[in-house]
């Protein structure tokens, strides 16, 4: 993956060194956290520990907007994930569940202005432009409208999701428009 407009910074998020090279870059406006891996690979707090490093570098250098990505499922979320990944969610998962919801907590009490994004299950297909926050039970979204709205998330002055935990999916639930007008985001009749 090459662009002008793309710097590759390799490292460990475990490692607080590591981080901070990545702020020394340059001025970051805003932080988008998309850790993942299998826990028997990355370990059992990467998650958590990674989320730390990063939210303290940001504090370090002024940088104050995040958008945190976990699972539906995670946090407060559990009932809207479909039956079967509950199972697997107290069962296979549980460690990489035990993390996310220790890296949602540490997020909230962060201090910054945060969003953390439960994205429904994620398809490799084209962006399609339909972003819903879910009430209810979660479909499917593409990363690429997961990105989009992290982007947003991190980038829009007047975000509706800031301090809060959405969960997001292209199927169901009550939709969220890029409009910023003031009906857009509910606050006009």
């Amino acid at each position: 993956l090459t662009d002008e407009k793309l710097t590759v910074i390799q490292g460990d998020v475990t490692n607080p060194a590591d981080v901070a090279k990545v702020f020394e870059t340059g001025k970051i406006d805003g932080v988008i956290v998309g850790l993942g891996g299998k826990t028997s690979d990355v370990g059992e707090t990467m998650l958590t520990d990674g989320t730390n490093n990063i939210m303290n570098a940001m504090k370090t250098n002024g940088v104050k907007r995040i958008a945190v990505i976990t699972s539906i499922g995670a946090g407060d979320s559990k009932d809207q994930a479909p039956f079967f990944f509950k199972i697997l969610m107290a069962t296979a998962m549980k460690k990489i569940f035990n993390d996310k919801n220790n890296q949602e907590a540490a997020v909230m009490k962060s201090g910054l202005e945060y969003c953390i994004v439960r994205p429904g299950g994620l398809t490799v297909e084209p962006p399609t432009g339909i972003i819903n926050v879910i009430d209810g039970q979660a479909g499917s979204i593409t990363r690429a409208d997961v990105a989009d709205f992290c982007l947003d998330a991190v980038t829009m002055d007047d975000f509706p999701y800031i301090g809060k935990a959405p969960c997001i999916s292209s199927v169901g639930g009550t939709g969220w428009t890029k409009d910023r007008s003031k009906a857009a985001r509910g606050e006009m009749k």
